[in-house]
């Protein structure tokens, strides 16, 4: 298990968990998947050498872009999309669909966890905590499915370049 989501459990299992406990758990949660996929990226487009680069390349990746880039691979017709316009043969997947969606909701409630101070929707607790480790997980089970596969390159090239493919 990543450092980040056993921190997560961790800050949520002591009870009762405070609000605040809740909002670092989600948090962590997030930056557990976030770090998943850019470490991923970083590995298929820099190598090992000289040190640092794949550290650099990670760097530059953008959480919008990347939330952005990943909505291309939510249904059969936004990959039918992207395979038209980059010219890559590319099938749809049920796991990489699961984790863009779930990507880009863990996002949402990070910005929640870390901006709403006042949770005028009453989300912040136990519950909702939970709910977005167990997102966390999925989204860890999903790619050690998925990594190796042709459509799991493809998803991280995707990230990577964005719109630039349109050239």
């Amino acid at each position: 298990m990543p450092l980040a989501e056993d921190h997560s459990e961790k800050l949520i299992s002591s009870q009762p968990a405070s609000h605040v406990d809740c909002r670092r758990a989600v948090s962590a949660a997030y930056y557990a998947a976030f770090h998943l996929i850019s470490a991923a990226i970083a590995r298929q487009v820099s190598p090992p050498e000289p040190i640092g680069l794949r550290g650099r390349s990670q760097r530059a990746l953008e959480h919008s872009a990347m939330k952005s880039a990943m909505s291309r691979f939510l249904t059969t017709e936004s990959v039918g999309k992207l395979v038209e316009q980059i010219r890559v043969p590319c099938v749809f997947s049920q796991d990489i669909a699961m984790i863009a969606k779930t990507f880009g909701e863990l996002q949402d409630e990070r910005h929640l966890a870390d901006y709403d101070v006042v949770d005028f929707e009453g989300k912040v607790g136990l519950p909702w905590a939970s709910n977005n480790l167990d997102k966390a997980k999925l989204v860890f089970t999903a790619w050690g499915r998925v990594q190796s596969s042709d459509e799991a390159r493809l998803f991280l090239a995707s990230i990577m370049f964005g719109n630039k493919w349109a050239k």
